[in-house]
């Protein structure tokens, strides 16, 4: 009877089922992140986080109802910290009070009282900033021979009532809020406009619904739409970079027969997280990345401990000529620790995911999928990478031997 058949389970020897399946799996998650695609965040989007509390409990949908009145019903609600604190988390996706018709708004009535020449850029960062650059006209009639100071000082004496003038046109076309002040160099002819900001807006809403059951709100977070591009594009290259680290810190630990199965099992486990998130709609934010890394962190200190096993058992082993067994016995030597420490860290992840509530408890659900996954491809997927590995790496070995003597031999 062969060492592979004493061992208590026989993991490798369904290695091409777990192969098949966990190859269905990324090949779906990877068409999920293209079709319907992940939920992302304000983190990633862009979009407005606005914590209100109140005084006593109100229905979520109310609030939704109230933040459409507000002029924003993509509002999600959800209820955030301790049941007795009655405070929700309004989530977004504007970034400004100045609506799409809104902003046509504003420039056709800018455009309408100063005339041709008129420029009107909406800030995307701050949204409820925007800023005008009226033509020469708007400063009073101009000498044919006046020189450029001459025009700069006209400018700055005239500005004044230029601001007076961009307030009072806005006002009337029914903003609120309304500031206006030059910008930049005189010569520029530029003005930054400031209108009611979202906060305001929902703040003055929810006063108006909820009357003394609103108390006050606690805290704002906006992210522009290229600040979110960016910070996803930051999220990808971080993961990325880290896999390629762990690559070469395996590499160097191990061999090369080593680190490629390390590496898939990795990218297995993001990808395979990643698509159960979409499948469940659950929103991905920066705490979910860091769920991600900490998934990494997870599933490859298991592979370690694997791998290591195996290193010790190739070094007391007669030859490398039954791998199969060889891993198959290393796992079954590590596998009290890995169910415990599995287990172990199931526990604390899921009483976060029961007790906690908001971004904490999709983190929390994040690392219970992670734990699973990553403890199954510790097994399933980095270890017969590893057997493969080492058998071609055997066989390239063992042909080179052959050549050299052949050519030896031809030579003598």
């Amino acid at each position: 009877m062969s060492k592979r058949t004493r061992t208590p389970f026989d993991f490798l020897g369904k290695r091409h089922i777990a192969g098949a399946c966990s190859a269905i799996a990324v090949v779906g998650a990877l068409v999920l992140m293209v079709m319907p695609g992940p939920n992302y965040g304000i983190d990633f989007k862009g979009g407005t986080n606005i914590l209100a509390s109140f005084t006593e409990a109100v229905g979520d949908d109310e609030v939704r109802s109230v933040m459409a009145l507000a002029g924003f019903p993509d509002a999600a609600v959800q209820r955030f910290g301790a049941a007795d604190d009655f405070e929700y988390l309004l989530q977004t996706g504007a970034v400004t009070s100045l609506t799409p018709e809104a902003q046509s708004n504003l420039r056709a009535v800018l455009e309408g009282e100063f005339g041709e020449g008129t420029e009107v850029t909406f800030d995307e960062t701050q949204g409820d900033r925007v800023y005008i650059q009226v033509p020469e006209e708007a400063f009073g009639d101009a000498a044919e021979n006046d020189d450029i100071s001459t025009r700069v000082a006209r400018y700055s004496e005239a500005s004044a009532g230029v601001a007076e003038r961009i307030v009072e046109v806005a006002r009337a076309a029914e903003f609120r809020g309304v500031t206006a002040s030059p910008f930049g160099n005189p010569s520029d002819r530029r003005f930054q406009i400031g209108v009611q900001t979202l906060q305001a807006v929902v703040e003055v809403q929810l006063q108006e619904s909820f009357a003394d059951r609103f108390n006050a709100i606690e805290r704002v977070e906006t992210v522009g739409p290229r600040v979110g591009e960016q910070l996803r594009a930051d999220a990808v290259k971080a993961i990325l970079l880290s896999l390629v680290c762990i690559l070469l810190y395996i590499a160097l630990r191990f061999d090369m027969r080593y680190a490629p199965g390390a590496i898939v099992a990795l990218f297995h486990d993001v990808m395979i997280t990643l698509g159960i998130f979409v499948i469940l709609q659950e929103e991905i934010s920066l705490p979910i990345l860091a769920a991600l890394l900490t998934i990494v962190g997870y599933s490859l200190n298991d592979t370690i401990v694997n791998f290591d096993r195996v290193r010790e058992n190739l070094e007391i082993a007669d030859s490398r000529s039954d791998m199969i067994g060889l891993v198959n016995r290393s796992l079954n030597e590590c596998l009290s620790r890995t169910v415990l420490t599995s287990v172990t860290t199931l526990i604390a992840v899921a009483c976060i995911y029961v007790l906690g509530g908001g971004l904490i408890k999709s983190f929390a659900l994040a690392m219970i999928i992670g734990v699973i996954v990553g403890t199954y491809s510790s097994i399933f997927v980095a270890s017969p990478i590893l057997v493969f590995m080492s058998n071609y790496f055997d066989e390239r070995e063992k042909t080179k031997i052959a050549e050299a003597a052949a050519m030896k031999s031809a030579v003598g």
